[in-house]
């Protein structure tokens, strides 16, 4: 019989192969397709602790007051992405959003960002999305999320050749992520950014354009004040006074509006200090107001935008 790996009952454990299906809570609407062999990498305790929600030992136990999350699990890919068979042989899904991961991905780190798509798209944890017409627009777009364990495992010709048929044939381009920036101790984790950009690009964005389309929206003209003006490129140097200088020059205006609104929104959950007061300056280079204060004092347009009812942002931490 294969075994089953709970996430949270492995933390001290010696990692072994075997034939395993890992899974992540327990319910009547998960199916688990197919097994498969996988190595799992055994994580510190509170690397555990955060893929699962549960309480440290220092924790204050608080009453649960929803219902059970939406179970989640890898398993192998569907037989529905047959551009990536091969490639890709992991599968998550989070309300039906799917998350594809190459062989050498962790299933952890899989999980790990199906629980920051989940925490995003579920802010409040009542088992049901917040915003059913954005859920609606990344399922319409046939969009998702790519894994591979690091930059080299994705970035090779095959792979872009196979997500350039899958265009072809309906699907909007998957946003990366990589399992080595992903839920790392001790740095931010990646997760939060490429997770955040999808469902901007694909659901946000689309949904309520007035507020968030890469041009002429109310987010777009609160980047031009915090860049310091209006720029369809990135200047040579940006005025003194902006606090958004992002300096990719690859990345076109709409680029800019994406990364803006991931730094703005993140910035407001707390998420950009969450992993300690260095990452301010780590950051300064690029985004300066990093706490909920500093971005209150220095952009209330976009804090404006953030905190509007209407749009039902995630207001917390999505882990």
């Amino acid at each position: 019989m294969a075994g089953v790996l709970l996430l949270g009952a492995c933390s001290g454990s010696e990692a072994r192969p075997s034939t395993t299906t890992v899974v992540l809570g327990q319910g009547p609407d998960v199916t688990v397709s197919s097994e498969e062999t996988v190595t799992p990498t055994a994580l510190p305790d509170d690397t555990v602790t955060s893929l699962t929600g549960a309480p440290s030992e220092e924790s204050e136990a608080v009453p649960v007051t929803h219902p059970p999350l939406e179970p989640m699990v890898v398993t192998v890919l569907p037989s529905n992405f047959g551009a990536l068979d091969g490639l890709f042989t992991q599968y998550a899904s989070v309300f039906g959003v799917p998350i594809v991961a190459t062989p050498a991905t962790d299933p952890a780190k899989i999980l790990h960002a199906a629980q920051v798509l989940r925490g995003y798209l579920d802010n409040d944890q009542d088992g049901n999305v917040d915003d059913s017409a954005v859920l609606s627009a990344l399922l319409d777009a046939r969009s998702g999320m790519m894994m591979g364990a690091s930059n080299q495992d994705i970035d090779r010709d095959e792979i872009w050749e196979a997500f350039g048929e899958l265009e072809e044939a309906g699907f909007a381009p998957f946003q990366e992520l990589y399992a080595n920036e992903t839920a790392q101790l001790g740095s931010f984790d990646f997760a939060l950014e490429e997770v955040h950009h999808l469902i901007y690009d694909q659901g946000w964005a689309v949904v309520y354009p007035e507020y968030f389309a890469r041009e002429g929206s109310a987010l777009s003209e609160a980047m031009d004040i915090a860049r310091g003006g209006y720029f369809t490129s990135v200047p040579n140097l940006y005025p003194s006074a902006a606090w958004y200088s992002y300096d990719d020059r690859t990345c076109d205006y709409g680029c800019m509006v994406t990364e803006y609104f991931y730094w703005a929104h993140t910035t407001l959950l707390g998420l950009q200090v969450a992993v300690g007061p260095e990452r301010c300056q780590e950051i300064s280079h690029e985004w300066r107001p990093c706490t909920p204060d500093d971005l209150r004092q220095t952009d209330p347009a976009v804090v404006g935008i953030l905190e509007n009812p209407l749009l039902k942002l995630p207001m917390k931490s999505p882990l």
